[in-house]
Protein backbone atom coordinates (compact mmCIF):
# COMPACT_ATOMS: atom_id res chain seq x y z
CA UNK A 1 0.00 0.00 0.00
CA UNK A 2 2.84 2.37 0.80
CA UNK A 3 4.33 2.09 -2.67
CA UNK A 4 0.91 2.77 -4.24
CA UNK A 5 0.50 5.94 -2.17
CA UNK A 6 4.01 7.00 -3.14
CA UNK A 7 3.22 6.59 -6.83
CA UNK A 8 -0.04 8.51 -6.48
CA UNK A 9 1.79 11.28 -4.66
CA UNK A 10 4.43 11.51 -7.38
CA UNK A 11 1.81 11.75 -10.11
CA UNK A 12 -0.20 14.42 -8.27
CA UNK A 13 2.62 16.62 -6.94
CA UNK A 14 5.50 18.35 -8.67
CA UNK A 15 9.07 17.33 -7.88
CA UNK A 16 9.60 20.15 -5.36
CA UNK A 17 7.21 18.30 -3.01
CA UNK A 18 8.95 14.92 -3.37
CA UNK A 19 10.40 14.96 0.16
CA UNK A 20 6.86 14.38 1.52
CA UNK A 21 6.16 11.17 -0.37
CA UNK A 22 7.12 8.72 2.39
CA UNK A 23 4.52 9.93 4.88
CA UNK A 24 1.61 10.93 2.68
CA UNK A 25 -1.28 10.37 3.37
CA UNK A 26 -0.84 8.68 6.75
CA UNK A 27 0.57 11.76 8.49
CA UNK A 28 -1.47 14.91 9.00
CA UNK A 29 -0.30 18.09 10.70
CA UNK A 30 -1.58 21.41 11.93
CA UNK A 31 0.63 24.48 12.10
CA UNK A 32 0.73 27.21 14.71
CA UNK A 33 0.96 30.94 14.25
CA UNK A 34 4.75 30.90 13.89
CA UNK A 35 4.47 28.16 11.23
CA UNK A 36 5.61 25.40 13.57
CA UNK A 37 3.95 22.00 13.72
CA UNK A 38 1.74 21.99 16.82
CA UNK A 39 -0.40 18.91 16.08
CA UNK A 40 0.70 15.65 14.49
CA UNK A 41 -1.36 12.55 13.67
CA UNK A 42 0.34 9.35 12.50
CA UNK A 43 -1.90 6.57 11.13
CA UNK A 44 -4.87 7.92 13.13
CA UNK A 45 -2.80 8.10 16.32
CA UNK A 46 -2.37 11.57 17.74
CA UNK A 47 1.26 12.00 18.73
CA UNK A 48 1.82 14.02 21.87
CA UNK A 49 4.41 16.67 21.05
CA UNK A 50 5.99 19.40 23.15
CA UNK A 51 5.03 23.00 22.59
CA UNK A 52 8.10 24.78 21.27
CA UNK A 53 6.83 27.98 22.93
CA UNK A 54 7.11 26.34 26.36
CA UNK A 55 10.73 25.34 25.69
CA UNK A 56 11.82 28.91 24.97
CA UNK A 57 14.17 30.09 27.73
CA UNK A 58 13.61 26.85 29.62
CA UNK A 59 17.28 26.51 30.61
CA UNK A 60 18.88 28.92 33.08
CA UNK A 61 22.35 27.37 33.45
CA UNK A 62 25.14 26.54 30.99
CA UNK A 63 24.43 24.10 28.17
CA UNK A 64 26.83 21.42 26.96
CA UNK A 65 26.22 20.11 23.45
CA UNK A 66 27.70 16.61 23.48
CA UNK A 67 28.65 15.40 20.02
CA UNK A 68 30.58 12.26 19.10
CA UNK A 69 34.12 13.19 18.09
CA UNK A 70 36.94 11.12 19.68
CA UNK A 71 37.93 14.03 21.96
CA UNK A 72 34.92 13.10 24.12
CA UNK A 73 37.08 10.30 25.52
CA UNK A 74 39.22 12.88 27.33
CA UNK A 75 36.45 14.99 28.89
CA UNK A 76 36.09 15.46 32.63
CA UNK A 77 32.35 14.93 32.98
CA UNK A 78 32.43 15.71 36.68
CA UNK A 79 33.33 19.31 35.88
CA UNK A 80 30.46 19.47 33.40
CA UNK A 81 27.90 17.83 35.67
CA UNK A 82 26.13 21.07 36.60
CA UNK A 83 25.46 21.99 32.96
CA UNK A 84 22.38 21.01 30.99
CA UNK A 85 23.28 18.38 28.39
CA UNK A 86 22.03 18.20 24.82
CA UNK A 87 23.14 14.95 23.20
CA UNK A 88 23.25 14.14 19.51
CA UNK A 89 23.22 10.80 17.67
CA UNK A 90 25.48 8.24 19.37
CA UNK A 91 26.36 10.37 22.41
CA UNK A 92 23.80 8.29 24.33
CA UNK A 93 26.58 5.74 24.87
CA UNK A 94 27.64 8.06 27.71
CA UNK A 95 24.28 7.82 29.50
CA UNK A 96 25.97 6.26 32.54
CA UNK A 97 28.16 9.38 32.87
CA UNK A 98 25.81 12.10 31.64
CA UNK A 99 22.29 13.09 32.66
CA UNK A 100 20.90 14.17 29.30
CA UNK A 101 17.97 16.59 29.38
CA UNK A 102 17.62 17.08 25.63
CA UNK A 103 18.55 15.10 22.56
CA UNK A 104 18.73 15.80 18.82
CA UNK A 105 18.38 13.20 16.06
CA UNK A 106 17.75 14.55 12.55
CA UNK A 107 19.70 12.11 10.37
CA UNK A 108 17.51 9.48 8.73
CA UNK A 109 20.58 7.38 7.97
CA UNK A 110 21.41 7.27 11.68
CA UNK A 111 17.87 6.12 12.49
CA UNK A 112 18.16 3.33 9.94
CA UNK A 113 21.69 2.16 10.75
CA UNK A 114 21.77 2.68 14.52
CA UNK A 115 18.29 2.06 15.83
CA UNK A 116 19.96 0.18 18.69
CA UNK A 117 20.86 3.65 20.00
CA UNK A 118 17.73 5.47 18.80
CA UNK A 119 15.53 2.94 20.59
CA UNK A 120 17.23 3.67 23.91
CA UNK A 121 16.68 7.40 23.44
CA UNK A 122 12.98 6.83 22.70
CA UNK A 123 12.73 4.69 25.84
CA UNK A 124 14.17 7.37 28.15
CA UNK A 125 11.43 9.28 30.03
CA UNK A 126 13.96 11.87 31.24
CA UNK A 127 14.58 13.20 27.74
CA UNK A 128 13.05 15.67 25.35
CA UNK A 129 13.97 14.50 21.86
CA UNK A 130 14.12 17.09 19.10
CA UNK A 131 13.54 15.38 15.77
CA UNK A 132 11.91 15.87 12.38
CA UNK A 133 8.70 14.35 11.04
CA UNK A 134 10.85 12.51 8.49
CA UNK A 135 12.93 10.86 11.22
CA UNK A 136 9.95 10.21 13.49
CA UNK A 137 8.15 8.48 10.63
CA UNK A 138 11.18 6.20 10.20
CA UNK A 139 11.36 5.55 13.94
CA UNK A 140 7.72 4.46 14.00
CA UNK A 141 8.57 1.70 11.55
CA UNK A 142 10.65 0.16 14.35
CA UNK A 143 8.75 0.97 17.54
CA UNK A 144 5.10 1.04 18.60
CA UNK A 145 3.96 4.64 18.95
CA UNK A 146 2.47 3.88 22.37
CA UNK A 147 5.82 2.62 23.69
CA UNK A 148 7.71 5.89 23.23
CA UNK A 149 8.60 7.21 26.69
CA UNK A 150 10.61 10.34 25.90
CA UNK A 151 8.98 13.68 25.14
CA UNK A 152 8.96 14.65 21.47
CA UNK A 153 9.66 18.11 20.08
CA UNK A 154 9.17 18.47 16.33
CA UNK A 155 11.56 20.69 14.39
CA UNK A 156 11.99 21.24 10.65
CA UNK A 157 14.77 21.80 8.16
CA UNK A 158 13.91 25.07 6.40
CA UNK A 159 14.61 23.38 3.07
CA UNK A 160 12.29 20.42 3.70
CA UNK A 161 9.23 21.63 5.55
CA UNK A 162 6.37 19.15 5.77
CA UNK A 163 3.91 19.41 2.85
CA UNK A 164 5.72 22.50 1.59
CA UNK A 165 7.88 22.97 -1.48
CA UNK A 166 11.60 22.26 -1.23
CA UNK A 167 13.57 25.47 -0.73
CA UNK A 168 17.11 25.30 -2.11
CA UNK A 169 19.85 27.21 -0.24
CA UNK A 170 20.14 29.56 -3.22
CA UNK A 171 16.53 30.59 -2.51
CA UNK A 172 16.97 31.28 1.21
CA UNK A 173 17.30 35.04 0.80
CA UNK A 174 14.23 35.20 -1.44
CA UNK A 175 12.13 33.17 1.00
CA UNK A 176 13.43 34.14 4.43
CA UNK A 177 15.12 37.56 4.31
CA UNK A 178 12.09 39.35 5.75
CA UNK A 179 11.35 36.63 8.30
CA UNK A 180 12.07 37.91 11.79
CA UNK A 181 14.03 35.32 13.75
CA UNK A 182 15.98 33.98 10.77
CA UNK A 183 19.39 35.33 9.75
CA UNK A 184 20.71 34.66 6.24
CA UNK A 185 24.49 34.49 5.75
CA UNK A 186 26.13 35.52 2.46
CA UNK A 187 28.03 32.27 2.12
CA UNK A 188 28.25 30.04 -0.95
CA UNK A 189 26.03 28.09 -0.70
CA UNK A 190 23.81 30.35 1.41
CA UNK A 191 23.30 29.38 5.04
CA UNK A 192 21.91 31.07 8.10
CA UNK A 193 20.95 30.84 11.76
CA UNK A 194 17.54 30.39 13.32
CA UNK A 195 16.88 32.41 16.44
CA UNK A 196 13.31 31.09 16.45
CA UNK A 197 13.24 27.34 15.88
CA UNK A 198 9.46 27.44 15.48
CA UNK A 199 10.10 28.85 12.00
CA UNK A 200 12.60 26.16 11.05
CA UNK A 201 16.30 25.36 11.37
CA UNK A 202 19.27 25.77 9.02
CA UNK A 203 21.04 22.45 8.41
CA UNK A 204 24.65 23.43 7.51
CA UNK A 205 25.70 19.81 7.13
CA UNK A 206 25.97 18.73 10.77
CA UNK A 207 23.61 17.90 13.63
CA UNK A 208 25.84 19.98 15.92
CA UNK A 209 24.66 23.10 14.08
CA UNK A 210 21.04 22.11 14.67
CA UNK A 211 21.85 21.61 18.35
CA UNK A 212 23.47 25.06 18.56
CA UNK A 213 20.31 26.74 17.26
CA UNK A 214 18.21 24.70 19.68
CA UNK A 215 20.51 25.63 22.58
CA UNK A 216 20.04 29.33 21.80
CA UNK A 217 16.25 28.85 21.74
CA UNK A 218 16.52 27.15 25.13
CA UNK A 219 18.23 30.41 26.11
CA UNK A 220 21.55 29.67 27.72
CA UNK A 221 23.99 32.58 27.80
CA UNK A 222 26.92 30.16 27.74
CA UNK A 223 27.20 27.10 25.50
CA UNK A 224 29.95 24.48 25.54
CA UNK A 225 30.67 22.35 22.46
CA UNK A 226 32.03 18.90 23.30
CA UNK A 227 33.14 16.37 20.70
CA UNK A 228 32.73 18.80 17.80
CA UNK A 229 36.15 17.81 16.47
CA UNK A 230 35.75 18.45 12.74
CA UNK A 231 39.05 16.77 11.90
CA UNK A 232 40.42 13.27 11.28
CA UNK A 233 37.16 12.63 9.48
CA UNK A 234 38.02 9.03 8.66
CA UNK A 235 38.44 8.11 12.34
CA UNK A 236 35.60 6.28 14.11
CA UNK A 237 33.35 8.28 16.43
CA UNK A 238 34.07 7.70 20.10
CA UNK A 239 31.50 4.87 20.30
CA UNK A 240 32.49 3.19 17.01
CA UNK A 241 35.32 1.06 15.73
CA UNK A 242 36.68 0.40 12.24
CA UNK A 243 34.18 -2.43 11.69
CA UNK A 244 30.94 -0.59 12.51
CA UNK A 245 31.64 3.07 11.75
CA UNK A 246 29.08 4.94 9.66
CA UNK A 247 30.02 6.97 6.63
CA UNK A 248 30.52 10.64 7.38
CA UNK A 249 29.92 13.53 5.03
CA UNK A 250 31.60 16.05 7.31
CA UNK A 251 34.86 16.19 5.38
CA UNK A 252 33.27 17.04 2.05
CA UNK A 253 31.00 19.66 3.66
CA UNK A 254 33.43 21.20 6.15
CA UNK A 255 35.21 23.88 4.12
CA UNK A 256 32.32 25.22 2.06
CA UNK A 257 29.28 24.61 4.30
CA UNK A 258 30.01 23.80 7.94
CA UNK A 259 32.83 26.17 8.83
CA UNK A 260 31.33 29.26 7.13
CA UNK A 261 28.01 28.71 8.91
CA UNK A 262 29.66 28.37 12.33
CA UNK A 263 31.91 31.37 11.65
CA UNK A 264 28.98 33.65 10.82
CA UNK A 265 26.95 32.30 13.72
CA UNK A 266 29.80 32.97 16.16
CA UNK A 267 29.85 36.64 15.20
CA UNK A 268 26.10 36.99 15.73
CA UNK A 269 26.18 35.08 19.00
CA UNK A 270 28.96 37.31 20.33
CA UNK A 271 26.94 40.40 19.48
CA UNK A 272 23.97 38.88 21.32
CA UNK A 273 26.10 38.29 24.42
CA UNK A 274 26.05 34.49 24.06
CA UNK A 275 29.44 32.93 24.75
CA UNK A 276 30.34 29.66 23.05
CA UNK A 277 33.39 27.60 24.05
CA UNK A 278 34.83 24.71 22.07
CA UNK A 279 36.08 21.99 24.44
CA UNK A 280 37.89 20.15 21.62
CA UNK A 281 41.41 21.57 21.69
CA UNK A 282 42.33 20.16 18.25
CA UNK A 283 38.98 20.92 16.60
CA UNK A 284 38.95 21.97 12.96
CA UNK A 285 36.78 24.87 14.12
CA UNK A 286 39.67 27.17 14.97
CA UNK A 287 39.84 29.94 17.56
CA UNK A 288 38.63 32.29 14.82
CA UNK A 289 35.25 30.54 15.17
CA UNK A 290 34.94 29.75 18.89
CA UNK A 291 37.36 30.17 21.78
CA UNK A 292 38.86 26.87 22.84
CA UNK A 293 39.09 26.09 26.54
CA UNK A 294 38.99 23.15 28.91
CA UNK A 295 36.22 22.89 31.54
CA UNK A 296 38.54 23.69 34.44
CA UNK A 297 39.51 26.99 32.80
CA UNK A 298 35.92 27.86 31.82
CA UNK A 299 34.48 27.39 35.28
CA UNK A 300 37.23 29.46 36.89
CA UNK A 301 35.97 32.37 34.78
CA UNK A 302 32.47 32.22 36.17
Amino acid sequence: MGSIHKQIYRYTHERAYRHNENFWPHITIQRGQEDHIERLVWRKNEIKIEKLNSLHKAVVNDITILATGPSVNYLDFELLSKTTFIGVNGAYHLRDKVAFSYYVIVDRGFVEKRFDIVGKVLNDPELTLFTTVHCLNDMLNYVDVHKIKCRLAIIEDLSYKVYRKYVAPAEYALNFNDNQGLSIYPTNPLSGFSWDIRKGIFDAGTVAYWALQIAVWLSSNRILLAGVDMNNFSSPRFYENENNKQKSFLEENFTHVIRPAFLNASSELNHAGIKVYNLSMDSGLTEEVFEKATPDVIFKKK
